[in-house]
């Protein structure tokens, strides 16, 4: 091959791209320019992810937290609290009662209270009578407290002293003797569902007369009178103060309330209600007759009649005892019970409002 066969080669291959030499290094900067453009990309491009995914979460944490408040949970609605009230519809039952079985500030007096409505009435209540076994609930009570406390257990021995006899209902004299220890659970069931007068007595002994009648007045906010110290009287009020103490610490006195509803006599606040319970404690001495408790009906209320020389007088509590739950189920219409002439000058009284309502 010639010289210029050779060069005319050499030239055809430059024209035709074979001169690597410049083509090498022209990719080789290509290729380094490619690189550095793909580094600050990469720099570039993962930065803005991140970011970009933080502001995502933060999006959706701010959304969640936008729903949590915009969407609060309602509050309980409190209940508004009731005030207690004079019932007036039962101060004119309680009338009407007066009227019909002669009753006065002399031989009459009353409490009611309703649990539910907090609706009351309360006749004579300061008046102070002889209370006969009323007595031996709160003396009960404060034996229950003194278990309670561990002073003693039901299991304990009281002393069955010589003059503890008297004679009444209940088992107590004839299954012990004078010398004997009583089990202090026995006694107080004696005490309640028999009214038993030997058990009463052991246990007012076994404290001592002046301890037991300072004791009781623990469940009252009342003044006493002094007598009231060495004398078993007492007052509605405060018959009223104990049974409501009890309610109120019903979890600490189950037994007693227990032992109330299962009096052995079906007489007095309970002879005519058979459908409910009727926790309670009658007394009975000298002309005195009184009943007080809980009654348990649609609505409980806690009640107390107590009365001095009437004729009849235990079926007179009875009766009133009924009235009552029935006025508490809303089968006594109390309008039958006022007086004809009152009720004409009530409608009087209606008529002339509607009129002057008119008028306006």
């Amino acid at each position: 091959m010639n010289g210029d066969d050779f060069s005319c080669q050499k030239e055809n291959m430059q024209n035709h791209g074979y001169n690597r030499k410049p083509k090498f290094k022209k990719s080789l900067w290509f290729v380094l320019f490619s690189l550095v453009i793909l580094c600050i990309i990469f720099d570039f491009l993962v930065p803005a992810t991140d970011t970009k995914s933080i502001a995502s979460t933060n999006e959706n944490n701010n959304t969640l937290v936008q729903e949590t408040t915009t969407t609060p949970e309602p509050e309980p609605e409190i209940p508004k609290e009731v005030e207690p009230m004079e019932d007036e519809n039962l101060r004119i039952l309680i009338e009407s009662e007066m009227d019909k079985y002669g009753f006065s500030e002399k031989n009459f007096s009353f409490f009611y209270y309703n649990i539910d409505d907090k609706k009351y009435y309360f006749y004579n209540d300061d008046w102070y009578f002889t209370a006969a076994s009323t007595v031996k609930v709160p003396i009960a009570m404060y034996y229950y407290d003194k278990i309670n406390e561990g002073t003693y257990t039901t299991d304990t021995g009281l002393l069955y002293e010589q003059g503890d006899y008297e004679s009444g209902g209940g088992t107590t004299a004839s299954l012990y003797s004078v010398g004997d220890k009583v089990p202090l659970g026995y006694l107080l069931e004696q005490t309640i569902v028999n009214s038993d007068n030997t058990a009463i007595n052991i246990l007012i002994g076994n404290l001592g007369y002046s301890k037991t009648r300072r004791s009781i007045t623990k469940y009252s906010d009342e003044t006493f009178p002094e007598d009231f110290y060495s004398n078993n009287i007492a007052s509605a009020g405060f018959y009223y103060d104990v049974i409501n103490y009890l309610y109120e610490h019903k979890d600490s006195y189950q037994k007693l309330i227990e032992d109330m509803k299962k009096s052995s006599m079906e007489m007095y606040l309970k002879e005519y209600i058979t459908d409910y319970d009727v926790a309670h404690k009658y007394g009975s001495y000298s002309g005195y007759v009184h009943d007080y408790g809980i009654v348990y009906g649609k609505k409980t209320y806690l009640v107390g009649i107590f009365t001095k020389n009437i004729t009849d007088s235990d079926k007179v509590i009875a009766n009133i005892s009924l009235d009552i739950l029935n006025y508490t189920l809303g089968k006594l219409d109390i309008n039958t019970l006022i007086p004809e002439e009152e009720n004409n000058e009530t409608s009087n009284n209606n008529l002339a409002s509607v009129e002057n309502t008119k008028k306006e």
